[in-house]
């Protein structure tokens, strides 16, 4: 084989091989032979692009941010809005146990199940809770946090003992037969009888 067809082998070759090399990786320009540049981590020919192809060196991870909390039946990671809704069995068990509205989210919670939310419901940590109170004797130990808090204790003998004395704004409407029947805390000049109103004045209502 003459010098020629030698020559045109080797270049028809090195067309063909596509892999990339770590004997090409660099981090300063002084790892490259002459006529390469180090250009994203490995030595490339002067005025080219990385003459191969990305390896991909580990597999894809799903971005926990984009789940939803473990508490929600559902929700809108990008609005911060969390559903919890007792019914559904498969994720929150009838809410038999406590209920805590995740940092940060707007919660909607669905105690709508016979004794249902019976071991505390926590907002402490919310933007803000809806609180329905729909099952008979559901809704014990409702502590919210600064956020607004409504509460809707629709169920016989629902909420008992709710605390929302720090809440910017706070609802508890005790309209079904035997509910509030224990103490409910509302901030300060903000009661209605059994519940509590954030339509008295303005300092019943200075949220944000």
């Amino acid at each position: 084989m003459n010098a020629r067809l030698i020559l045109l082998a080797l270049l028809v070759t090195g067309c063909t091989i596509t892999h990339r090399s770590q004997d090409y990786a660099c981090t300063t320009q002084a790892d490259c032979a002459m006529g390469r540049t180090c250009s994203g981590g490995f030595c490339v020919v002067n005025g080219s692009q990385i003459d191969a192809p990305l390896h991909i060196d580990a597999p894809m991870h799903i971005i926990d941010a984009d789940l939803c909390p473990a508490a929600c039946t559902s929700c809108d990671v990008a609005s911060k809005q969390c559903t919890i809704d007792c019914t559904d069995s498969t994720s929150n068990t009838g809410c038999t146990g406590p209920v805590v509205c995740p940092a940060g989210y707007n919660c909607d919670i669905k105690c709508d199940v016979t004794n249902a939310c019976r071991s505390n419901v926590n907002c402490t940590n919310a933007a803000s809770c809806i609180i329905e109170c729909s099952g008979s004797g559901s809704c014990r130990g409702l502590t919210c946090g600064p956020g607004s808090c409504d509460v809707q204790c629709t169920g016989q003998n629902s909420c008992r003992t709710v605390d929302c004395s720090t809440s910017c704004a706070c609802d508890v409407n005790c309209a079904a037969t035997g509910s509030c029947s224990d103490t409910v805390t509302c901030p300060f000049g903000c009661d209605n009888g059994l519940g509590c109103s954030s339509q008295f004045s303005a300092e019943c209502s200075t949220c944000n």
